[in-house]
């Protein structure tokens, strides 16, 4: 059995996870992902596969994230009809996030087209419900740290990646002629320093570590300054009466920001406020964390706050919103209020009407808690641009545009390195995925000074052969 990998997704950027493992019979996909970033880009690389789907055997999903999932659809669309294995809360969170994403795609591309009508500019979304729907039948569940088989000499095994609820790091198995081989890949690592979730385990005798470096030149503020950062800013639109458009993954930042607020309403460190989370999905989602708020996967700091304190999640002054209808007329209220909405990076929902219908009022605060990959629209405004296009038309930015880096769930410079000094015995190779350039070869070269030499920046349809 001779392996190799092949990087043709969240290889050289950020978004876009794809990775696939060929045993020289069996193929298998690490993750299919929606690359996020320009409109055009976007469409021009998630139209088309660079590998041939007929040919995979199954994929291996790390977690919902649509920048790992929300290719999922089109693969379907394509032909695949083979197992999609994630685990059980992956599984629910599928349900929802890919749905929502296919709504997403054609609301976005009827409110374009329409806006474009008279120039003929018109886009097609790339997959619809039916879609999704055919893809959720293949997803096939499986518990934390149980191996199940793959296929001939092939087993895998889901591990807690303490990123998100559900995330997993994904561990494969192969027999070979020269005996067994193990393969991590991460998926998007959490911090030791996690606000909800269990910090992830480095697990034993791993030959080959394919591992995100989204943030491999970085370290993150501690989570402990989260709340004192954003009492302030709260108070500051208090006082000026304005909005706070908070654009939020639907999957645990929502939760994660949810909670904050809730314990600094709870200890009277801000004022009551009207606070919206307008996002149909982040009500389901929240729903799910929920149902799974004593999982062995949370945190025992989190459990023991939800323990003393009861829902974290059920704040009375916050409102959640799923009607269209509604979430229209929160740009008619008068005064301060908080509107959390998704997508995290602006490049579609809700979040980009309120930007369109705030960003030119100078008492607003745009609040950036998640990754801005480069491209999207919140990257822009988190380098300052005073103009932006929203829709295909041109805003002045008079907005406030504040960035708390500190919310991430994303293993830093620290967090990376630590995880990799604690495998025993070190890899083989570390393959650095999921970063843009500057992280990439900043972790490299931390990494190399630690005597851990032998790590590969994949370029996209690069081979690696495995030993």
């Amino acid at each position: 059995m001779t392996a190799k990998l092949i990087f043709f997704g969240g290889a050289d950027e950020v978004t876009g996870s794809r990775h696939l493992l060929d045993t020289g019979s069996q193929r298998f996909l690490f993750d299919c992902g929606l690359f996020q970033g320009h409109r055009k880009e976007a469409i021009e690389k998630n139209r088309r596969f660079s590998f041939k789907v007929e040919d995979l055997d199954a994929v291996l999903l790390s977690h919902a994230h649509i920048d790992h999932s929300g290719a999922l659809p089109l693969l379907a669309k394509t032909g695949f009809k083979k197992k999609i294995h994630c685990t059980i809360q992956t599984g629910e969170l599928c349900r929802i996030m890919l749905m929502d994403s296919a709504h997403l795609q054609e609301e976005d591309a009827a409110f374009f087209n329409k806006i474009h009508a008279a120039n003929g500019e018109k886009i097609e979304p790339l997959y619809n419900k039916d879609d999704v729907k055919e893809t959720l039948k293949l997803i096939e569940v499986h518990p934390y740290d149980e191996f199940f088989a793959l296929g001939e000499g092939v087993r895998a095994q889901f591990l807690n990646a303490g990123h998100v609820l559900g995330s997993a790091m994904i561990v494969v198995e192969l027999d070979t002629p020269k005996g067994k081989r193990r393969i991590l890949f991460t998926g998007d690592l959490g911090r030791r320093d996690a606000l909800i979730m269990k910090p992830p385990e480095v697990p034993p005798n791993i030959n080959y570590l394919i591992i995100e470096s989204t943030y491999g030149n970085r370290t993150h503020e501690p989570t402990a300054k989260i709340e004192k950062e954003l009492a302030e800013i709260v108070k500051k639109a208090a006082e000026e009466k304005g909005v706070i458009l908070i654009p939020a993954f639907a999957l645990e930042r929502t939760q994660e920001v949810v909670f904050i607020l809730e314990k600094l309403l709870t200890s009277q460190h801000i004022p009551k406020t009207h606070f919206y989370v307008d996002s149909p999905m982040a009500v389901e989602i929240t729903e799910i964390f929920n149902k799974y708020i004593g999982d062995p996967s949370m945190s025992a700091k989190f459990k023991k706050y939800v323990a003393k304190e009861g829902d974290p999640y059920g704040i009375e002054s916050i409102r959640y919103i799923s009607d269209v209808e509604e979430s229209k007329k929160l740009n008619d209220l008068p005064g301060h209020r908080i509107i959390l909405s998704g997508a995290g990076m602006c490049e579609g929902g809700r979040i980009l009407h309120h930007l369109r219908n705030n960003i030119e009022k100078d008492n607003t605060i745009i609040l950036l808690v998640g990754y801005q990959a480069q491209g999207t629209l919140g990257r822009r405004l988190a380098e300052g641009a005073d103009k932006v296009k929203i829709f295909g038309l041109k805003h002045d930015v008079r907005a406030t545009v504040k960035v708390m880096d500190n919310f991430s769930s994303h293993a830093d410079r620290n967090d990376l390195i630590w995880f990799i000094q604690k495998l025993d015995p070190r890899p083989r190779t570390v393959y650095l995925v999921h970063g843009d350039d500057e992280s990439r070869l900043g972790l490299a070269e931390d990494l190399k000074a630690q005597g851990i030499t032998r790590v590969v920046s994949p370029k996209p349809t690069e081979e690696h052969l495995l030993e």
